[in-house]
């Protein structure tokens, strides 16, 4: 193993549940790419870039996650680029070619070695159909939250009432009509509305 591989499963091995390491691993050194760790963001949970000219695509996946989380995202961007890789860009990026190689990537995953038992009930069934976010299957994000690190003061914004105010970032918002997967939520002190996903872990005013 090479310097930059040792680097690269170092990098993968703190992040993801331990029995999963090699074989996460494994999917980067069948088809590398710059894989790189980032700091928290509500708007993702990860992303694939792949940049006109350069050699690598660039997969980022944020630090905050819990292991399994950030497990399944890690998959999830990484079929993105197997899917790139084959085809150019010349299909939707959700489309059937990505939503297969995300199926067929995840499987040797699929185990009671490597998921807890109510997660990985949830994720098979997420499996079957997977869609572009999967928080935006309810029972797989309420799974996954199960695991993030406790703070009593937190709920989601799902279980807030409408009407009542949170905080979320360190800004005011109060929370408006509630649409598929996110919630229109008015920032107090702009008056500025925004789409926050109905399962961001708020802090009730």
């Amino acid at each position: 193993m090479t310097h930059y591989e040792k680097q690269i499963y170092h990098r993968i091995s703190r992040f993801v549940p331990e029995n999963s390491v090699h074989l996460a691993f494994a999917l980067w050194k069948e088809s590398p790419f710059r894989f790189v760790i980032a700091k928290a963001r509500n708007s993702k949970l990860g992303d694939f870039r792949k940049k006109p000219g350069e050699d690598w695509a660039i997969i980022t996946v944020n630090e905050n996650l819990n292991p399994y989380s950030f497990l399944l995202t890690y998959v999830h961007e990484v079929a993105h680029h197997r899917t790139y890789e084959k085809h150019k860009g010349r299909v939707s990026p959700h489309g059937k070619e990505w939503k297969n190689t995300f199926i067929d990537l995840m499987l040797p995953f699929q185990t009671a070695e490597i998921f807890p038992e109510d997660v990985l009930k949830a994720l098979n069934r997420y499996m079957q159909n997977p869609k572009a976010a999967s928080l935006s299957d309810i029972q797989l994000a309420k799974a996954l939250k199960g695991y993030d690190p406790a703070n009593p003061d937190e709920i989601s914004l799902l279980e807030l009432r409408q009407g009542q105010q949170f905080t979320l970032e360190n800004r005011i918002f109060e929370k408006h009509e509630t649409r598929r997967t996110r919630v229109r939520c008015k920032e107090v002190r702009s008056g500025k509305f925004y789409l926050v996903h109905k399962m961001a872990m708020i802090i009730p005013e």
